[in-house]
This record gives structure tokens, sequence and C-alpha cells, in this order.
């Protein structure tokens, strides 16, 4: 045992368990009915097309699918992009502040993964006015809980 650097402890102990993905996931996720999702995206759309975004950001952060799989995730962030979107600069921080708690949270979710998304960077200066207005709005809350809440958008 000349490099004791390099041994794996956890290798060596007969009742530690390796960690999968599965047992990342929250006990508290439940699976998503893709035909909910879809039904929320076009109530969404139906609320943004009407002018109604308040309306909308309510609906898409109230209830977002955190149990649902890739695709339908990626379809309901579009949604959601498309929705952000359409707000005017200047109205962007009367609509965070109509955000319960819990939504502005979901929301920040939602900013950081568009920030990350290619189709999200191409909207890049749109989400960080609504990065800077949700901020002033909530202070820092929104952050650290979308840095240590496990459930993904």
């Amino acid at each position: 045992m000349e490099d004791w650097r390099r041994i794996d402890i956890d290798a060596l102990d007969p009742e530690s368990g390796r960690l999968t993905a599965q047992d990342l996931i929250p006990p508290y996720v439940t699976q998503t009915n893709p035909q909910e999702v879809q039904q929320q995206i076009t109530q969404i759309k139906s609320f943004a097309t009407s002018g109604d975004i308040g309306s909308a950001l309510q609906v898409a952060t109230s209830n977002p699918p955190y149990g649902a799989d890739n695709s339908t995730k990626t379809m309901y962030f579009h949604a959601l992009l498309e929705t952000l979107t359409q707000v005017r600069q200047a109205d962007i921080a009367s609509v965070v502040k109509q955000l319960q708690p819990q939504q502005q949270d979901v929301l920040m979710k939602y900013l950081y993964k568009g920030m990350s998304a290619p189709e999200g960077q191409r909207q890049g200066g749109i989400l960080l006015a609504w990065f800077e207005k949700l901020t002033q709005v909530a202070g820092v809350r929104p952050v650290m809980h979308y840095l240590t809440d496990r459930r993904t958008v």
C-alpha cells in the first residue's frame, strides 16, 4: 500500500451502498401525466395570446411538471419562454409582484434553465431583465431555493 491516497474506502465497506440516479430523485416528486401537462401548456398559451401574462405565469409556475420526462419538460419550458418574451421590460416588475413566493422560486428555476439552454440564450437580455426584476422584488430567496432544491424543471 504505497499510494494510500488512492484507496477507495467505500469499496472496502460492505454496508456502504453506491448511490444510483434513482436514489437522487426526491421522494416527494410524483410522476406527471403528459396529457395534463399539455392541457396546462394550452392554458398558458391561451392566457399569453389574450395578453394576460400575469395569469399565464401564475398557471405556469403554480404546478410545474417536476415528475415529467425530459421532452415534456422541454415543451413546458418553451411555452413559458414564449410567455416571458411577450412582456415589455417596463411591465416585468408588476408581473413579478403578482406571483406568490413559491411561484417566484419556480420562475427563478426557469430563468436559470433558460440561461443554460441555447434557445434561452438567444433571449438572454430578456431573461436577464426578468432575473433583475425578480431579485429586486423577492431578494436572493429564489436564488437560494434554486440552489438547494433537488426538484428540476
